[in-house]
């Protein structure tokens, strides 16, 4: 698979991110790049990052038998917990290299590498068959897709008669905020070219010949995660200050949007310009 110019800057800015992940999301423990599900059966930050994956995992019924694509699955996260938890067999897909070859060694150290696979590919252009799994999981991915309605008509294509669709991500209140600069800023920093609004969302599922839609808006479940971003922007500004003078490598620019972005994504849901949302499928 050729990258595009769009993918190039996704892979990128993961590369360029990840240090600022391990310190400040849990990386290294939890395998994850999202936000955290915050109800009555979570104490800490890291159980945030598992119930998210048990909300998703629950909203389609996911079980032992079923065939899991995890597209955009990063360091392979939700892959293994999926694995873990129910002994399903899951694949993961991502642009990049490096988080593939990351995804592969903890399945490995998991000893889930017989249920579980990773490798390269774009999930709106797959090698797949048609109809070859029982899910399409997308959590915090899907986002990235140079063409959202691609990626629903992929997923269409690539479920069984019965499977399910399931994505929790980011999506605009309306689509024209996305033109809005508080959003814009966001977006650049986090290398994202646009979000889809819940409506549009719908509607391509809608004409792909989805079935059972459903959204729900959870950005009050995931807005502890917002603010904890917000908190970070302050730290990591102070610790880019402290860097300079001690005329250590400065930060590079993919790195200084990244911090501002976590400043633009909380005031955008604080102005109700976006919002966290679950959204799930079935094909007939």
């Amino acid at each position: 698979m050729q990258p595009t110019a769009y993918h190039k800057k996704i892979i990128e800015y993961y590369r360029d991110t990840e240090n600022a992940y391990k310190d400040s999301w849990d990386l290294n423990n939890s395998h994850a790049i999202h936000y955290g599900y915050w109800d009555e059966k979570v104490k800490s930050f890291p159980q945030s990052l598992w119930r998210m994956n048990e909300v998703m995992m629950e909203a389609v019924a996911i079980q032992a038998t079923d065939k899991v694509l995890d597209a955009g699955c990063g360091v392979g996260g939700s892959s293994i917990f999926l694995a873990s938890r129910l002994g399903c067999t899951v694949t993961g897909i991502t642009l990049s290299e490096r988080q593939m070859e990351q995804a592969q060694l903890t399945a490995r150290q998991k000893e889930l590498g017989e249920l579980t696979s990773f490798s390269i590919m774009d999930y709106c252009h797959t090698d797949f068959p048609a109809e070859s799994f029982d899910v399409v999981w997308g959590c915090e991915s899907i986002c990235y897709a140079e063409n959202k309605e691609h990626f629903i008509q992929e997923a269409f294509r690539l479920l069984k008669p019965g499977g399910r669709l399931v994505v929790a991500d980011g999506f605009v209140s309306r689509f024209e905020n996305n033109d809005v600069p508080v959003i814009r800023n966001w977006l650049d920093g986090w290398q994202v070219n646009y979000l889809e609004s819940p409506q549009r969302f719908e509607s391509f599922m809608r004409q792909a010949g989805f079935d059972c839609i459903h959204y729900r808006d959870i950005s009050a479940q995931a807005a502890h995660s917002s603010r904890r971003l917000y908190k970070f922007y302050f730290l990591a500004n102070l610790y880019l200050a402290w860097k300079k003078i001690n005329f250590s490598t400065p930060a590079t620019d993919m790195q200084k949007k990244n911090i501002n972005a976590c400043k633009f994504q909380y005031k955008g849901m604080k102005k109700d310009l976006w919002q966290y949302g679950l959204v799930t499928g079935r094909k007939p």
